[in-house]
């Protein structure tokens, strides 16, 4: 079973009916549906840790779909979102957008008319993504398991690879967190995540994961010095004049340099533009870290933030990166962002690349480094250092693309 229970809420009777049908096609026994958002939200407030999926039109008379997502959030929904409207797909694409903004597990959207097939696309795509346990993805997540976990040890930094797109070198790593708990397996990162930034804990964790990847890079920094592993930063963290320090001595504490390191700016907030973030960031850049833009083209990433922020380095994310080689819009995006980067002297990557066309595509446009399944999944820090030593010589590039053109 994928869903155990789900939330429809449309002005329209019946596709309402339509969608329970289809949820009870995949044998989920708890579907509530109603035509009132503020029923459905009065439901949500009772019952909101053991909903694990709610499905929503985006136009409704008596509350439109993107206030409902501002309810949303503020009721800290931490399940899963999906939605379903007769607007343009474009935008479709913007109030998803605002729904990660607002730190909603939003899953996809479905156009109007509804078919089997993009129902299908959105509500099965996990089970062909076994990457974690369906059961995991929504676990209600309390304070006393988030200090356990960390007391136990059960959050670790998983390291996916960098590889340099000409010469197909492994240049380092993003540590991006795992929670394995144990009897349940792998908790999925984004709940985890979402609940350390509504509950105020995200700086706890950003340190938790910071400390255990210095750890494991003294091994693999043994082996090539020339690696550089990136941490997340959440935009609250930039508010912290003492942060720049902070990191510096850990690095310091670890026998480390800071050239060895950079932090990948996190924009699911807005990176205000005063004094302090100003001054926090510089002086990261001052200290010789390097500082990453993430998920550029999303949440409140822009051209203004490539301005105002001193960024060394842009992440273009793998939403507009997986579909470049289908998508105008998504191609041009990554052109675009390719252009702005470097003109202003930045580095970039390209998330997601798991085809070798992707990948080709953007050794075409010029970008720097590839991070994504083409190359590895996330690894322990074991695999990660097998595989570098596996690949110490780099990927053979030429012979991955000259496999395609054949």
């Amino acid at each position: 079973m994928i869903f155990n229970s789900v939330l429809i809420i449309d002005d329209d009777p019946t596709q309402v009916a339509i969608m329970q049908a289809y949820f009870e096609s995949l044998k989920v026994t708890d579907i509530k549906g109603t035509i009132n958002p503020s029923e459905a939200l009065n439901y949500i407030n009772n019952k909101k840790n053991e909903i694990d999926l709610i499905v929503s039109d985006l136009q409704m008379p008596e509350m439109d779909g993107l206030e409902f997502l501002r309810h949303l959030n503020s009721m800290k929904y931490t399940g899963k979102l999906a939605i379903i409207s007769g607007v343009k797909s474009d935008f479709l694409d913007h109030a998803s957008r605002l729904a990660k903004m607002h730190r909603l597990n939003i899953i996809g959207h479905v156009p109007k008319p509804v078919t089997k097939s993009s129902l299908d696309n959105v509500f099965l795509k996990e089970i062909k993504d076994n990457r974690f346990p369906l059961k995991t993805d929504q676990y209600f997540i309390t304070q006393n398991d988030f200090s356990r976990a960390m007391e136990h040890n059960e959050i670790e930094p998983y390291f996916q690879p960098k590889v340099d797109v000409k010469t197909g070198r492994i240049i380092g790593a993003e540590a991006l967190v795992r929670w394995n708990k144990p009897g349940m397996g792998f908790i999925s990162p984004e709940v985890l995540i979402n609940f350390a930034e509504k509950n105020g804990r995200i700086e706890e964790l950003t340190f938790y994961l910071f400390n255990k990847t210095l750890k494991s890079s003294q091994e693999f920094l043994a082996f090539d010095p020339k690696q550089v592993f990136a941490t997340n930063l959440s935009p609250n963290m930039a508010r912290n004049l003492s942060l720049p320090d902070q990191l510096l001595n850990r690095i310091k504490a670890y026998g480390l340099n800071p050239t060895s390191f950079s932090f990948e700016v996190t924009e699911n907030n807005v990176l205000n533009l005063d004094t302090t973030t100003l001054e926090v960031l510089s002086r990261l850049r001052i200290l010789e870290f390097d500082v990453a833009i993430d998920d550029f083209g999303t949440g409140s990433s822009n051209i203004q933030t490539l301005r105002d922020f001193p960024y060394s380095e842009l992440k273009i994310d793998q939403a507009f990166v997986s579909n470049a080689v289908t998508d105008v819009f998504s191609r041009e995006t990554v052109r675009a962002a390719v252009s702005l980067s470097h003109d202003r002297g930045m580095k970039i990557v390209a998330e997601g690349i798991e085809d070798i066309e992707t990948f080709a595509f953007i050794r075409d446009q010029g970008i720097e480094f590839a991070q994504g399944y083409l190359f590895s999944k996330a690894l322990n820090h074991d695999d990660y250092l097998a595989f570098i030593k596996t690949y110490a010589a780099g990927f053979d590039i030429e012979d991955m693309i000259a496999n395609v053109a054949a």
